[in-house]
């Protein structure tokens, strides 16, 4: 059939209408999600780059707050950011092209690739066990004295796997789900052994380079890096320079920098078969009987009464020293958010979930003052009897005050020399956890260290009632008596 020439022109403006409605449509999604995220920005939650992007194209983008506090250099969008454990995603992806070569089975035991390794262990674990973590690996960065020992120096990566990474199983292989570290580690020396390069280099040239990543790379101190952030703690008196950490450490399973740009040229590339084919693809999102943790993906089946329809939603998270960071990607409608923060500790989960609701139309939950935060805000207007004040009242009021959290604003205000002020709110804790040995260890620390050493001891004998098994009131007990 012809088109008349009326006809033609009738089609030419139903199509500029829904593209113009479309651009109307995107332009109140960015406006929304900006109002959103400045709510965080706002709380003193998140500093740094927020982007949404639908197939490829950007919906929003915005840089909140600096890059570097000292010299007052906002974020923008060529800012590099520390992604921590999504580098993860990417060394799984390198494993999955060593497979795709046949140079690799991910069945295989690790000992058939690195057979210097703890011989017991290495027969026993395959490399898809360690990459969802179900290998029963432990975690180096839960070794008491990681911080204080280790993580400043350092290592080739065979000094720290004989170092850290060679400690007994915790469970049974393929028993259960535990998130390891030092299983990522592994992975990096395993890339190395296989293709007789740098992990770093194998990262460039099979990943960073064929996808034009110029801004992504594996971070160190020593190099000169243009645009990077600095990082920062974030303290409830303001921000600090987060500890360092040497980059030879977090390696395999977090040493890569990236922007949020570079990384929707990733998220494209993992909807083709350029990097691996589509039997791996099915491969990398398929969870473990254990958890719903792929090979460097967590997968999540969204309410498909809520959004109209199933959705699969695959994402990571990264969190390294004054810098923590969230992808998300909804596969069906090709649906990214990105948010990289250098304040340490944003809350990406309910960031990311109000962001993908906006873009649905769907109801989601502002941000709030942070419970520490008005704590200390109490502290700060009317002393310790204002602080007990506003406990009370988020207590009536129904505010989760939750043990850990308390816990840790204590100590933060050890830290502050507010000795008085840790005291009232360890007290508190202990009362509204009267049955936690931790709450009453951390009362009696928070007593010794005030010099008040008959209530220390009767805080930690009754911690040790609780936990019969605790070390720390045992210690503390010895010394208190003798």
């Amino acid at each position: 059939m012809k088109l008349t020439s009326n006809m033609f022109y009738h089609t030419i403006f139903i199509t500029a209408l829904l593209l113009l409605s479309h651009t109307a449509i995107a332009g109140e999604h960015a406006k929304e999600m900006d109002a959103f995220i400045e709510q965080f920005h706002g709380f003193k939650q998140f500093n740094g780059n927020v982007l949404v992007a639908k197939q490829g194209k950007v919906i929003f983008e915005k840089s909140y707050g600096y890059a570097n506090f000292e010299w007052d250099i906002k974020n923008t969008a060529e800012t590099k950011f520390r992604i921590g454990s999504i580098t993860k995603q990417f060394t799984a992806l390198l494993i999955l092209q060593l497979a795709q070569q046949n140079k690799i089975q991910l069945d295989a035991p690790l000992a058939t690739y690195l057979p210097d390794y703890r011989q017991d262990i290495g027969n026993k674990i395959t490399i898809r066990q360690i990459l969802n973590h179900t290998s029963g690996l432990s975690n180096y960065t839960q070794t008491k004295t990681f911080r204080s020992e280790y993580s400043r120096n350092p290592y080739s990566v065979d000094e720290f796997i004989k170092l850290l990474c060679t400690d007994d199983l915790l469970f049974e292989p393929g028993t259960q789900f535990r998130y390891s570290n030092s299983g990522y580690f592994i992975l990096g020396a395993v890339i190395e052994k296989v293709t007789q390069q740098r992990y770093q280099d194998v990262l460039q040239e099979n990943i960073f380079k064929p996808l034009n990543m110029h801004n992504t790379g594996y971070d160190s101190h020593a190099k000169i890096i243009n645009q990077r952030a600095s990082g920062y703690s974030n303290n409830l008196d303001g921000y600090t320079n987060a500890d360092y950490l040497d980059m030879s450490i977090p390696y395999a399973a977090g040493s890569i920098y990236s922007t949020a740009r570079d990384l929707v040229k990733w998220d494209q590339a993992l909807y083709t078969n350029k990097l691996i084919n589509k039997e791996l693809k099915k491969q990398m999102y398929t969870v473990s009987e254990q958890r719903n943790y792929a090979l460097g993906w967590e997968v999540n089946q969204l309410d498909a009464d809520k959004y109209g329809k199933p959705l699969t939603q695959v994402q990571h998270g990264g969190g390294i020293e004054g810098f923590n960071a969230f992808i998300s990607r909804i596969i069906e409608d090709q649906l990214l958010v990105i948010i990289l923060n250098n304040t340490g500790g944003a809350p990406m989960t309910p960031m990311t979930k109000g962001l993908t609701n906006i873009f649905y139309g769907k109801p989601y939950d502002g941000a709030t003052e942070n419970v520490d935060s008005q704590l200390y805000h109490a502290l700060q207007n009317g002393g310790i009897a204002q602080l007990k004040s506003k406990y009370n009242q988020l207590d009536e009021q129904k505010v989760p005050l939750r043990e850990r959290s308390i816990n840790y604003f204590g100590y933060e205000l050890i830290a502050m020399k507010k000795l008085d002020a840790a005291i009232a709110v360890f007290e508190l804790n202990a009362a509204k956890y009267p049955d936690s040995a931790n709450t009453h260890d951390s009362l009696g620390e928070a007593y010794l260290t005030a010099n008040k050493p008959v209530l220390a001891l009767k805080s930690y004998q009754r911690a040790l009632e609780l936990n019969p098994d605790s070390e720390s009131a045992k210690q503390a007990i010895i010394k208190l008596q003798y």
